[in-house]
């Protein structure tokens, strides 16, 4: 009978998108530095990883993840302050990029070619804040940021042009919605999201861009394609979505909260992905997002409320999860 009314209650617990929390396999806890917020969290390989966050901090691993190193990168001095980094993009283990907040009057860009020891920092050609970069390869890359911002370079960041609807302007994204997020999953098509529900898609390459309908006005901070058609999109109040078709529809999944903010998203496949937000939450689904299990909330007892802005998903048993107060946590199974 107690077999019996347990199963009812995981199923019914499934149902209505509820969940079920397990905490203990993000127990392993690593604080790389309690004064700092990481931002976004990369691993280039199951060895070596890095990170980054506010006040000019680069954080690198190369066992794993179960120790890290912190730098804080000179060129991004101002006085006393060091400005915020948001955003980190390595194509190997060697080059690497980061963008941040406004230093001098102008968007951070700087960029790594021997691994992270040494940063040059690049011409980003624009006034405005720049919230996420992605290289396609060392050469061809893309930042976005505030204002409906979008950077282009075709050498590596030696060059970088503002382009809007795929055309030059001095003046890119006045009055538009900021951009927080931006993915390929071939050289060809990509996605854009940002403020108010925005997703534009490019299929040639970045040349132009269009706009998809969201179907939501929610803050959009992460973006996530596994194939050409297969995508999700996370955000403000507890906002998924996800599209079958690239883009074309967005339907809106069920995860059974409402309050928090996802910041992050990561997918090793179709069916198996990770969201990340508010209240040190970690949701987990192995079906494609139809239901979401809550592996880890600050509204469980004993866990602590601190919010997740990185995920970064390798493979079943091995995923991780970075945010406030240089917190940085490592699914065991």
């Amino acid at each position: 009978m107690i077999k019996k009314l347990t199963l009812s209650i995981l199923i019914l617990a499934l149902i209505l998108g509820l969940g079920l929390v397990a905490s203990a396999k993000w127990e392993n806890k690593t604080e790389v530095d309690p004064e700092c917020y990481i931002q976004r969290m990369q691993f280039i390989n199951e060895t070596k990883g890095v990170a980054v966050g506010t006040g000019g901090a680069f954080f690198n691993s190369n066992d794993g993840g179960n120790k890290w190193t912190k730098t804080i990168i000179p060129e991004v001095k101002d006085g006393e302050v060091y400005t915020d980094l948001y955003d980190v993009h390595f194509v190997d283990e060697k080059n690497g990029w980061i963008v941040g907040k406004l230093l001098k009057g102008a968007g951070v860009i700087l960029y790594t070619r021997d691994g992270g020891k040494v940063w040059d920092r690049q011409n980003s050609g624009t006034s405005i804040d720049l919230y996420y970069v992605y290289f396609r390869d060392t050469k061809n890359g893309f930042a976005v940021g505030a204002n409906g911002t979008i950077l282009v370079t075709q050498n590596s960041g030696g060059k970088w042009t503002a382009i809007s609807g795929g055309q030059a302007s001095s003046a890119v994204g006045e009055g538009n919605p900021g951009y927080w997020c931006i993915k390929f999953v071939t050289p060809q098509k990509g996605w854009i999201v940002g403020e108010s529900g925005a997703i534009r898609m490019t299929a040639d390459g970045g040349k132009t861009w269009v706009e998809q309908k969201s179907g939501t006005d929610s803050n959009l901070n992460a973006v996530e394609f596994v194939n050409e058609n297969v995508g999700w999109a996370v955000g403000e109040g507890a906002a998924i979505i996800n599209t079958t078709d690239g883009g074309k529809t967005w339907t809106a999944q069920k995860p059974g909260l409402t309050e928090e903010w996802f910041y992050g998203v990561d997918f090793i496949n179709e069916n198996e992905g990770l969201v990340v937000g508010d209240y040190g939450t970690i949701l987990r689904t192995t079906d494609g997002g139809k239901t979401w299990i809550v592996e880890r909330t600050a509204k469980q007892k004993g866990v602590e409320n601190i919010a997740f802005y990185a995920v970064s998903f390798l493979k079943p048993d091995l995923a991780f999860a970075a945010g406030q107060f240089g917190e940085i946590y490592k699914y065991v199974k």
